[in-house]
C-alpha cells in the first residue's frame, strides 16, 4: 500500500513539472522580441516622418496606419484614389535626412517589408525605390506575387549629397483602393550601424511570436501528464492484480 501511494506521488509530481514546464515554456516564447526596426509603424510617432512628393495630390496618394494582415503589430498603408489619368510623374513617400540629424543619407541602405494588393499588382508590374533622384531602382512583382511579403532594398552611392530615399508608386491609370503595405523599414549605414528605432514600437500591440503555439504546447503538456499517470495507474493495478 505504501509503495502504491509512492508511485502515485511520483506521478503526481511528473504532472506538476510536466506542466509547469509547459507554462515556463509559453512565458518565454511570449517574451521572444526581435530587435525593433528603425520604423515599426506601430503608433503615429512614426507618421511624422513620412513625406508625400510628386503626383500624391493628383492621385489621392494617402498613408496611415494598418494592423489588419500587418506583417507584425501595425503597418503602414498606402491608397490611391483618382479617375483621370496622370503623367508619369509618379506619387509617392520619402524619408529627408534632417528628420535623423544627418546631413544626407551617402552610403545608407534603406530596406523594408513590402505587400502589394493584388489591384495594385494588375494596374503596375513594378514599384520604384529612389535615392533623390540619382539612383532608381525598380522592383519588379506580377500577379501572383500581390498579397504576399517581400523584402525590398536600395543603397545610396557613397559620396553624395542624397538627403531623401524613398519609395514610387507607378499608377498612372484610374485606379482608387489600397496600393501597398510597409513594415520593419530600416536605415542602415555602410559600417552596418542602423538608426535605431524611433520610438513607434508599441508594446501593446506588437505581435507576440509563437503565441498560439506556446498554447497548444501546453495543452500537449497536460495531456501528456494525463497519459503518464494513467500509464501508471494501469501498471499498479496489474501488478496488484485488481485490474481483471
Amino acid at each position: 500500500m505504501i509503495q502504491i501511494k509512492k508511485l502515485f506521488a511520483i506521478a503526481a509530481a511528473a504532472a506538476v513539472m510536466l506542466t509547469a514546464s509547459a507554462g515556463v515554456y509559453a512565458a518565454d516564447k511570449e517574451n521572444v522580441k526581435a530587435e525593433p526596426s528603425t520604423f515599426t509603424f506601430d503608433s503615429d510617432a512614426c507618421l511624422s516622418y513620412i513625406h508625400t512628393f510628386g503626383n500624391a495630390s493628383e492621385t489621392g496618394l494617402t498613408y496611415e496606419l494598418e494592423d489588419k494582415g500587418a506583417y507584425g503589430g501595425r503597418c503602414l498603408k498606402l491608397a490611391e484614389g483618382f479617375t483621370q489619368t496622370v503623367n508619369n510623374q509618379y506619387g509617392g513617400i520619402y524619408l529627408k535626412a534632417s528628420d535623423f540629424g544627418l546631413t544626407d543619407f551617402a552610403g545608407y541602405t534603406m530596406d523594408m517589408k513590402v505587400k502589394v494588393t493584388p489591384a495594385a499588382a494588375k494596374t503596375t508590374s513594378f514599384m520604384v525605390l529612389f535615392s533623390d533622384g540619382v539612383t532608381w531602382n525598380s522592383e519588379n512583382f506580377n500577379t501572383s506575387s500581390g498579397n504576399s511579403w517581400t523584402e525590398v532594398k536600395i543603397t545610396v552611392p557613397a559620396n553624395t549629397a542624397n538627403d531623401k530615399i524613398g519609395l514610387s508608386i507607378p499608377i498612372t491609370t484610374p485606379f482608387t483602393g489600397e496600393v501597398i503595405y510597409i513594415d520593419e523599414l530600416n536605415l542602415t549605414d555602410s559600417y552596418g550601424k542602423y538608426i535605431s528605432n524611433i520610438g513607434d514600437i508599441d508594446t501593446s500591440i506588437a505581435q507576440r511570436p509563437g503565441l498560439v503555439g506556446s498554447i497548444l504546447t501546453t495543452i500537449v503538456f497536460v495531456v501528456l501528464a494525463v497519459g503518464v499517470v494513467g500509464a501508471i495507474v494501469l501498471i499498479i493495478l496489474k501488478k496488484t492484480g485488481r485490474f481483471r
